[in-house]
């Protein structure tokens, strides 16, 4: 479903055949990554949860990488139909490569739903929409920012963007073994303050062409090393709530991301409309400080402590 609508974007000849093709596309994107990571985690031992999940989110990181840049360079009809001939080829590797696993119990939309009224769920959930939403309302707009203050030429920023994907690519690697080591928790909040303090510092270093460099590979770290830390605490949070409410709560969880990118990045527009895309930047140090804050709650109302892979048994 993902390569088709994708493949129905390419050849569509309006906005609304484009648009009825990513919606079919970013649906069966958001059902593949909210299955793979509670099946990701149970094709390994326990203690190794929050490296499967990881290993999982690495796929975005590692387009952070590659398919940014070449999406700039080759145009986005030719990156459409890579992106959609990729989508086939995963398809049959899952189909070949992926082990059975048994059916567990399935849950109702309505018993998914009343996993939002569990106030640490619930706060998890506002968590991830912010703390990597908040990426996106600078993200989105880096290229004029950094044409504007720092001066690079659009060859320069395809570079920059292939450095801030190499640092996704090591927080998000980074993010799962510190899951497992220090808890979900721990990982949040420091990736949340390393966020808002590399984001503000932008503020100070976007005029200069080397700082803003080093600033943007630091942010790039942060900006990823929250991905699988939500993600293991937001199912380790709902193994209490019965069969299937895993699988759930994991759904949830990829929800709030894309719902935390699409509000970042609306949000990051409507700053830019007054001028200045440096704006975009106080956009996502105030998402990052009310995740921050949010944070606080999750943990004072975690009656007990879960290891990141007591909630992740049999999949649906």
């Amino acid at each position: 479903m993902f390569a088709l609508g994708i493949l129905a974007a390419v050849v569509s000849p309006n906005l609304v055949g484009l648009m009825a093709g990513r919606i079919i596309a970013g649906a069966a994107h958001g059902s593949v990554f909210a299955l793979g990571a509670p099946v990701a985690a149970s094709l390994v031992p326990k203690e190794r949860a929050g490296q499967a999940i990881s290993l999982m989110f690495l796929g975005l990181a590692v387009a952070m990488v590659i398919g940014v840049p070449a999406g700039t360079a080759i145009g986005w009809r030719s990156t459409f139909t890579l992106v959609a001939a990729l989508g086939l080829l995963a398809a049959i590797a899952v189909w070949v490569m992926i082990p059975s696993i048994p059916r567990g119990q399935g849950v109702r939309l309505r018993e998914q739903l009343a996993l939002l009224a569990h106030w640490p769920l619930a706060l998890t959930y506002g968590v991830t929409a912010l703390g990597f939403g908040e990426t996106f309302a600078v993200f989105t707009y880096l290229e004029p920012l950094l044409a504007k203050h720092a001066g690079y030429t659009p060859g320069a920023i395809t570079w920059i963007l292939v450095l801030f994907g190499a640092a996704t690519v090591a927080g998000n690697l980074l993010g799962g073994r510190l899951t497992d080591r220090l808890g979900a928790v721990a990982v949040i909040r420091v990736a949340l303050t390393g966020l808002a303090a590399s984001l503000a510092a932008l503020l100070l270093t976007q005029n200069h062409p080397i700082a803003v460099a080093v600033n943007i590979a630091a942010w790039g770290v942060f900006a990823f090393l929250i991905s699988p830390a939500v993600q293991t605490h937001a199912v380790s949070l709902a193994s209490s709530h019965g069969p299937g409410a895993v699988q759930a709560a994991s759904g949830l969880n990829i929800a709030a991301f894309n719902a935390g990118i699409a509000a970042a990045s609306f949000s990051g527009g409507l700053a830019l409309e007054h001028g200045d895309p440096a704006r975009t930047l106080w956009v996502a140090v105030a998402f990052a400080a009310v995740a921050l804050l949010a944070t606080a709650g999750i943990a004072a109302r975690s009656t007990r402590r879960h290891t990141p892979s007591e909630a992740l048994g049999p999949v649906t």
